[in-house]
């Protein structure tokens, strides 16, 4: 298991276009400002990049550890999305079923028998739409890559709104993860600051609850 596995390592797709192509990177940038949160960010198009870079994360074919699981136990997946599946191009939602990469295939990427790591005590967040609508899928994939933490959304998201709650859940969970004793308890808490009933007025009650709802935001721990 990691020692401090508060940073993240992002892979993240071409959303649009060359051109006229958002990133992640300056919300990373943004984190390590704001609360000194590392990170390590991939841009990513192919599944043979996807799986390569996973590889990385979790120690595949490394002489040392490097950053797999040392300081970057957080991996952010920016991704168009679909249930139980993410694309890694924008064009790929609208072709075939067949395409794209599952739950199960990542799975495999990250339980490889060549891998030096596991993800115990890390955490996995689904920056795509609709993942989370498959729910079975996404919890047999959390207990079978044995991350302390999954989440994503069950909904198809407005990005802005996604990246805004992103750049706070992700502060939050860095936060968590740099602590020691990481537990269903301690992430259970998160997930009521985040998820509960929003209260206006009232010291210590959800601040997030509003927009988690839209998003369609869940954690599975």
């Amino acid at each position: 298991m990691p020692k401090n596995p508060h940073g993240i390592f992002c892979l993240e797709t071409i959303w649009f276009d060359e051109m006229s192509n958002p990133s992640l990177r300056p919300l990373l940038e943004l984190l390590k400002r704001l609360s000194g949160v590392p990170f390590a960010y991939r841009d990513i198009s192919t599944e043979e990049e996807f799986d390569f870079c996973l590889g990385r994360w979790v120690g595949r074919n490394m002489y040392k550890k490097d950053y797999a699981l040392g300081e970057l136990g957080i991996l952010y997946l920016g991704f168009h999305g679909s249930p139980g599946k993410i694309w890694l191009r924008s064009d790929l939602p609208q072709r075939s079923d067949d395409d794209g990469v599952s739950l199960e295939k990542i799975t495999e990427s990250l339980i490889h028998s060549k891998n030096k790591f596991d993800c115990r005590g890390c955490a996995i967040h689904f920056g795509s739409c609709s993942v989370f609508s498959a729910p079975k899928r996404v919890k047999k994939f959390k207990n079978d890559v044995g991350a302390a933490c999954v989440s994503g959304y069950r909904k198809s998201v407005d990005s802005t709104l996604a990246w805004a709650f992103e750049l706070m859940y992700l502060g939050l969970l860095s936060q968590l993860l740099s602590e020691k004793n990481v537990t269903a308890g301690t992430l259970g808490t998160l997930e009521k600051r985040i998820k509960g009933e929003p209260k206006s007025g009232i010291e210590g009650k959800p601040e997030y609850a509003g927009l988690a709802s839209v998003l369609g935001f869940e954690m599975i721990y």
